[in-house]
């Protein structure tokens, strides 16, 4: 090398020098975000009954550095997966991913669907002791994106709202969405989960805040769809609570006496009929869980990774439960087909058969109001929540009423 090429070279350094020095100190307090996710480790064992092998090439490129591409790679192979129906891949593999590129939402999303909803009985009813698995998953991933609105949605409406039928918890996570720049759909399932909590007012301020903010785009924007789509719907369902407000506030001046009895009966091997009669409205849901008894559900902050293939839980809820019709209601069960599922090793069980005002139709809400506020319960009262007229039977049941 000529001498006067040495000193041109130097003399880029130096120039250069007090730039990288500048650049690195600007991504090193940035380290920590793009850093694997956590956690990752156990999760191929607890879910890992069939856990997912690493090719060698995707080993050698997370080896190199190109950990983003590798994850990438995965997330086409947890499709094929997912087409094949081999759903137990998909969870240890999602965890991969996440653990590889803790920025790739869609997998948090959709790895925490597969487990609330995917694995399912005979009679496509869920397996519930991996819902809560996959709300920590979604969990973990909030903490890894915590400033974007699109997690939090999905911990609010997927999980909360749709799933553990927890309206107070859906509208926390929907808000913290909104306050993250969530979109106007967002916004407005915010205002339909406080009205599902029974939070009438706020639900109605939500619906005001949820029409400002559509008026404020539109003026920004004339020509915005969306904005001119949310504006009309939001007005819509304003007046509707509106309204509703005003005739459900009648309902307690002639609430309905409701009766209510259930019944369990046994029809062979881990068969039964749940069945009964009330003189609620046609088309409400009788709602029904069978637990091991001492079975509390836990909070996301309780809730544990770890699935246990000794627990049954037996969940038949929301739009799940059993349609009254002409003052009775009753459905036949038959857990033989699904053994892993339903285990029922336990020594007691926990049967409880209910109606939630909140989880019912708006028709049927007319009549019995938001809370209950429209029905006098004649037996079997549960006023465990504050505001809240449940009717709920419990039955404790021992291992040999069941097997």
């Amino acid at each position: 090398m000529k001498p006067s090429t040495k000193i041109i070279l130097i003399c880029i350094v130096i120039i250069l020098l007090p730039v990288i020095v500048k650049l690195q100190m600007v991504i090193d307090p940035q380290r920590a975000q793009f850093q694997p996710g956590r956690g990752v480790a156990s999760v191929v064992t607890e879910f890992g009954s069939n856990p997912v092998v690493l090719p060698s090439q995707f080993v050698f490129g997370t080896v190199i550095g190109f950990r983003e591409v590798v994850a990438g790679l995965l997330w086409v192979r947890a499709n094929d997966f997912f087409h094949t129906g081999n759903y137990d891949a998909i969870v240890p593999l999602s965890r991969m991913i996440t653990w590889l590129d803790p920025h790739q939402l869609v997998v948090y999303s959709v790895g925490a669907w597969h487990l609330a909803y995917n694995f399912v009985d005979f009679e496509e009813r869920a397996d519930r002791r991996y819902l809560y698995p996959g709300m920590k998953f979604l969990l973990e991933g909030i903490q890894n994106n915590s400033e974007l609105w699109d997690l939090y949605f999905e911990m609010g409406f997927t999980m909360y709202f749709l799933k553990v039928l927890n309206y107070d918890e859906a509208a926390y996570w929907l808000k913290q969405a909104q306050e993250r720049g969530a979109p106007g759909r967002v916004q407005r399932c915010v205002a339909h989960a406080l009205e599902r909590a029974g939070r009438i007012d706020e639900s109605i301020a939500q619906w005001k805040h949820c029409i400002a903010d559509a008026k404020r785009r539109l003026k920004k924007n004339p020509n915005d769809p969306d904005a001119s789509y949310d504006l009309a719907i939001s007005k819509r369902n304003y007046d509707r609570i509106v309204i509703q407000q005003m005739e459900r506030s009648k309902l307690a001046n002639h609430p309905l006496a409701v009766n209510f009895e259930a019944t369990f009966r046994r029809l062979g091997p881990k068969q039964f009929l749940i069945s009964g009669h009330t003189n609620l409205p046609d088309g409400a849901r009788v709602e029904v869980t069978l637990t091991d008894f001492g079975y509390k559900e836990p909070t996301l902050e309780e809730a544990s990774w770890q699935v246990d293939p000794n627990q049954t839980l037996v969940y038949d809820t929301g739009i799940h439960g059993i349609v009254v019709r002409g003052g009775k209601f009753s459905r036949e069960y038959d857990l033989s087909k699904d053994p892993k599922q339903y285990p029922l090793k336990a020594s007691k069980y926990k049967l409880s058969i209910f109606f939630n005002p909140r989880n019912a139709a708006r028709d049927i809400q007319d009549i019995v109001g938001w809370s209950g506020e429209g029905i006098v319960v004649k037996n079997y009262p549960d006023n465990s929540v504050k505001g809240l007229r449940k009717i709920k039977k419990v039955i404790i049941l021992k291992r040999e009423d069941i097997i």
